[in-house]
């Protein structure tokens, strides 16, 4: 070997290549500062990043004072050998390694072969070590994707992965061959197709925010006219930065949050990821995007390990094990400091207190690990000293390259944060550091700024920021092409966060939520005991007031009444099971929803444990009444029809859960159902034609009392049918009209589910 080696950078920023030689043995330092040996530009590379030395092994790399470096995407903690064609991270600058003069010695080893090396051969993308190109991270699936390079070219396929292959922003589906200039992103890791070879644009998973021209328009509901809540918004925030949201009441700080986070998009302007557009490649970003919403978004009754294992189950590959699983929860507890906490429910028995549950959240969203994070006002409510933790969590949080936006009114420790944004009126009047902003408006408190915004129009403050330097060094020097260079606003249609679901239906994903709901009701013991002694109750009271001994007609009347009650308590058992069953976790729906819940497999999950319940009251009842009340017919049969109006009950109440937003509306509407199952069952009054004709189309207590009518002995049914209360149809029949009835009902709760990812 020779005792002096030219290296060649090739840097996927900038686009340029570094040449060096190397003598053998000799230590060289390269950052980004004059003093370092070898100067390497980037966003984030150190002014003393790494320590290279030339050996007869090869060129290895060592971090200085534990900077981040990764080495073909997977991170190194001491040192690491370089080979021709690997590639080099310095934080999240790429250099690919080139050996001109003698690139046979540094051939790469066949344990670590890049996607760069295109070859007649294939090529596995994935989370496992083994794969030909490995992407340590839990939004990769364990084998992802392929590489198909052969004469004719080179073809991608994704290995059905959970957060799915994007060629050019677009989802794959099969193979697809790749041409020049092709953008190739696995999750949130992003490649360029040469022609020749595939080479990584960013292998950091960071998210880099670019904003330009951003305005969205509302119609003013009184005035019937159009309003702007942003109004030319343009500004960057780099990765690993914290950046807070404040300004005065009604300014658009959470319309900007959902803006940069594609929950509702701006009417015009761009929002770049990664110079890629948000809004036409939103499901290529969406496994990186975490949001804690003002509401909790954990269930209260499970313990937050339980909590968290199933989110983990919901958002992670179906290949995580249980043991990366625990290992990505165990982490992020520590995080969030409550990892002695884990095993303990979050109300009982001693409630969390409000820090400790909006950091409960904060874990949920951040088991997925998330590049990019979004809180809108979770301090809101929060003491002083507990505003301050939790900020400076947020701040620990961007320390790990995560880019954190926060939407605040509490202005006493956005000192924390690297920017901050001013609002006024759906105008930015304000962007830079939070140290520097009461000097800006000549203010002794940041928070007497409120005041003083309200002494002018929005389009001075606005004005007078465009003109400062602040407006210079932080929004048009940070804009990739400046000024000049911005492309025109346009239309951008509303994003549908959810239309690219591959599958209607998810069997591990039915499995896990029904788990989850499953473990709730075990939790809620007190809950659970009052819906099982309804039915106890119900049929005591019914024992002990109806008596079936008599002559035929008799009898058959007291039959009819003790079937009109039971079936009155099936549908109440059904309706209440299931009204707020929905809406009491609204917050916690959306938010899975938006990343990758199903709708049937919500709806089955709840369907399939409240069918268990509805049983077990519907046989409690009918068993103790027969035990208490002479009752000669099939049991079975008769359970059968209760536990089938109970079910069409039950989706009745779901759809009536999907279309509210809060329990206290399900619980003033499920009275107004009920009681029309009442008065058109056909029992309390004879109903004339009109009114039979409405009760068949959508009335359970009519079927369902008709049916357990068929049960009775012929000698009731002549004496109920002498009396003017014949039976409709048989017993099958009437059973199938309530199962219709069911469906219709679970249909309207789709469609308000549906209704509601819009919002």
């Amino acid at each position: 070997m020779a005792s002096q080696q030219t290296i060649e950078f090739r840097s996927s920023f900038t686009r340029t290549r570094t040449s060096v030689d190397l003598a053998v043995g000799q230590v060289y330092i390269a950052g980004s500062g004059n003093d370092s040996e070898i100067i390497l530009q980037g966003p984030d590379v150190l002014g003393q990043h790494a320590k290279l030395t030339l050996s007869p092994d090869g060129l290895s790399v060592t971090p200085i004072n534990q900077a981040r470096i990764s080495v073909n995407g997977s991170p190194i903690g001491d040192s690491a050998l370089l080979s021709d064609g690997d590639w080099l991270s310095l934080g999240s600058c790429l250099f690919q390694i080139n050996f001109p003069d003698h690139p046979q010695a540094f051939a790469p080893s066949a344990s670590s072969p890049s996607p760069s090396h295109i070859s007649s051969a294939i090529l596995t993308i994935g989370r496992l070590p083994e794969c030909d190109f490995a992407i340590a991270s839990p939004l990769v699936s364990r084998e992802h994707a392929k590489l198909y390079c052969g004469p004719v070219g080179v073809e991608i396929e994704d290995l059905h992965s959970t957060n799915g292959t994007f060629v050019n922003g677009r989802r794959l589906k099969g193979r697809v061959r790749l041409k020049e200039g092709d953008r190739v992103a696995i999750a949130s890791f992003a490649f360029l197709f040469t022609g020749e070879s595939l080479e990584p644009i960013d292998m950091s998973g960071q998210v880099r925010v670019e904003v330009r021209d951003l305005y969205k328009e509302v119609i003013d509901r009184s005035t019937r006219q159009s309003r702007r809540l942003l109004d030319g918004i343009s500004l960057v925030i780099e990765p690993g930065e914290f950046v807070v949201i404040f300004g005065t009441s009604g300014s658009g700080k959470s319309t900007l949050l959902d803006a940069l986070n594609g929950r509702r998009p701006a009417t015009g302007g761009k929002v770049l990821y990664n110079s890629t557009d948000l809004y036409a490649s939103f499901d290529a970003f969406r496994s990186a995007i975490g949001y804690v919403p003002q509401q909790d978004i954990v269930h209260r009754k499970i313990t937050i390990q339980h909590a968290l294992e199933y989110t983990a189950r919901l958002r992670l590959p179906p290949d995580t094990s249980n043991d990366e699983i625990q290992t990505y929860i165990g982490g992020v507890l520590n995080k969030v400091e409550l990892a002695e906490k884990s095993m303990q429910p979050i109300d009982t028995p001693a409630p969390l207190s409000g820090g400790q549950l909006k950091r409960v959240s904060l874990a949920v969203e951040l088991v997925a690990n998330p590049t990019i994070l979004f809180l809108d006002e979770v301090t809101s409510g929060l003491d002083a000293g507990t505003d301050k933790r939790m900020m400076r969590l947020f701040a620990n949080l961007a320390a790990d390259r995560k880019t954190v936006i926060c939407v605040t009114h509490t202005l006493e420790n956005i000192d924390v944060c690297h920017q901050v944004i001013l609002l006024h009126k759906g105008k930015l009047v304000y962007f830079g550091p939070p140290k520097e902003a009461a000097a800006y408006f000549g203010v002794q408190r940041l928070s007497d700024v409120y005041e003083l915004l309200e002494s002018s129009v929005a389009n001075f403050w606005e004005e007078n920021f465009r003109q400062s330097s602040y407006y210079r060094t932080y929004v048009l020097d940070r804009l990739s092409g400046h000024d000049s260079d911005h492309n025109p606003t346009h239309p951008v249609t509303e994003l549908n966060t959810v239309k690219n679901r591959s599958h209607w239906f998810d069997w591990r994903q039915t499995k896990t939520l029904m788990h989850r709901y499953i473990d709730l009701i075990v939790s809620d013991k007190k809950n659970l005991l009052i819906l099982l002694l309804q039915a106890p109750l119900i049929a005591i009271v019914i024992g002990l007031v109806f008596d079936t001994k008599g002559v035929p007609a008799f009898r058959a009347a007291a039959e009819n009444q003790i079937f009109f009650i039971l079936v009155l308590s099936a549908i109440w058992f059904g309706t209440l099971n299931s009204a707020r069953e929905l809406v009491k976790e609204l917050p916690i729906y959306l938010r899975e929803r938006s990343v990758n819940l199903g709708i049937m497999p919500y709806l089955i999950s709840k369907l399939l444990p409240l069918a268990v319940l509805c049983l077990i009251q519907c046989a409690l009842l009918m068993g103790i009444v027969s035990l208490l009340v002479e009752l000669p017919g099939s049991y079975v049969w008769r359970v059968a029809a209760l536990f089938t109006a109970g079910m069409a009950a039950t989706c009745m109440g779901l759809a009536v859960s999907a279309f509210v937003d809060s329990n206290d509306k399900a619980v003033a509407i499920a009275p107004i159902l009920l009681i029309p199952q009442v008065v058109l069952s056909n029992a309390v009054v004879r109903l004339g034609d009109a009114g039979l004709l409405v009760a068949k189309s959508s009335m359970i207590s009519l079927w369902a009392l008709d049916a357990m009518k068929t049960t009775l002995s012929a000698e009731s049914r002549t004496a109920l049918k002498i009396a003017g209360q014949p039976t409709l149809g048989a017993y099958g029949s009437d059973l199938a009209m309530v199962t219709v009835l069911g469906c219709v009902f679970l249909s309207l709760a789709v469609l308000g589910l549906k209704l509601k990812d819009r919002k």
